[in-house]
């Protein structure tokens, strides 16, 4: 493999790195919004809109269950978002 052929495939490996954390900084950053949006829609979340956001966020929802600490601040992000939108 030539140089420039090496450069090129680390350059496209940095891409993806970079891209996958975006998105992974996105996914939980959605989160608070998220809940916000759907349960100010209707003014509460239907059951339906709360096993969607259970299973799209279970991830992030499984270190409450071991970390008052972590529960805190997860509790905090999402009520920032429910006063603001």
């Amino acid at each position: 493999m030539s140089a420039h052929q090496q450069t090129k495939v680390i350059s496209i490996l940095c891409s993806l790195c970079c891209m996958l954390g975006l998105f992974i900084l996105i996914y939980v950053l959605s989160v608070g919004p998220v809940i916000a949006i759907f349960s100010y829609s209707n003014g509460y979340m239907s059951p339906e809109q709360i096993r969607l956001v259970n299973f799209l966020y279970a991830p992030l929802s499984w270190p409450t269950e071991c970390s008052a600490s972590y529960r805190s601040l997860f509790q905090s992000y999402v009520d920032l978002w429910l006063r603001l939108i």
